[in-house]
């Protein structure tokens, strides 16, 4: 059976949404995201604010309406990866997560200026990236029968994950976003989990 496309209304109003996104990525770049207001957004959109607080509540929701669009997508992933080994599904993860950022170059870049340069707005990235990470605990440890909370062995690989795709996106953005962002992940990943350099000899 055919899936049902959105109505037109559904359709008018994501674009909406994405043209609002789109107008506040460009002046963020340009003009740096403390210095654009609402009005700015509005008038490049060429919508009343009024519209735009339809679709956010603040400027600042422009960029983190993009947490729950991530979290909600891992979980949906995850669900269709029950059984796999914990090793495939980490690889697995590591790739899904970079694939996604690839396909939003600019608001990426957005994201990390603002993450750097605007410590309130830090702090909820620091907790989206704290809550994929819980999302990858809580499933593996239903794939290992234990409970999250207490064993150390899904948080300790969930986070070996997320702070494995945040810093090959560092390494990305310093790049200027040239190279192969899945592949860079993979081989981060790969470092932390087994380069000699990071294991105590003694």
């Amino acid at each position: 059976m055919a899936m049902m496309q959105p109505g037109l209304r559904a359709r008018k109003k994501q674009a909406t949404a994405t043209a609002l996104q789109q107008s506040a990525i460009e002046l963020f770049l340009a003009r740096g995201y403390d210095e654009t207001t609402v009005q700015d957004i509005t008038d490049v959109a060429g919508v009343s604010q009024r519209t735009f607080f339809r679709y956010y509540a603040t400027k600042d929701a422009v960029l983190l309406t993009e947490h729950t669009r991530r979290e909600d997508d891992l979980r949906a992933f995850l669900a269709t990866r029950p059984d796999e080994p914990i090793g495939a599904t980490a690889r697995a993860l590591i790739a899904h997560l970079a694939e996604d950022i690839s396909e939003r170059q600019e608001l990426v870049k957005v994201q990390t200026q603002v993450f750097f340069s605007v410590p309130s707005l830090a702090d909820r990235f620091a907790g989206h990236h704290d809550r994929l990470a819980m999302i990858v605990a809580e499933h593996l440890a239903g794939r290992l029968g234990v409970a999250h909370d207490a064993d150390a062995r899904p948080r300790l690989v969930a986070n070996q994950v997320i702070r494995s795709w945040t810093t090959a996106i560092l390494l990305w953005l310093t790049a200027g976003m040239t190279g192969d962002l899945p592949a860079m992940a993979e081989e981060t990943l790969t470092i932390a989990r087994r380069d000699p350099a990071l294991v105590d000899a003694d």
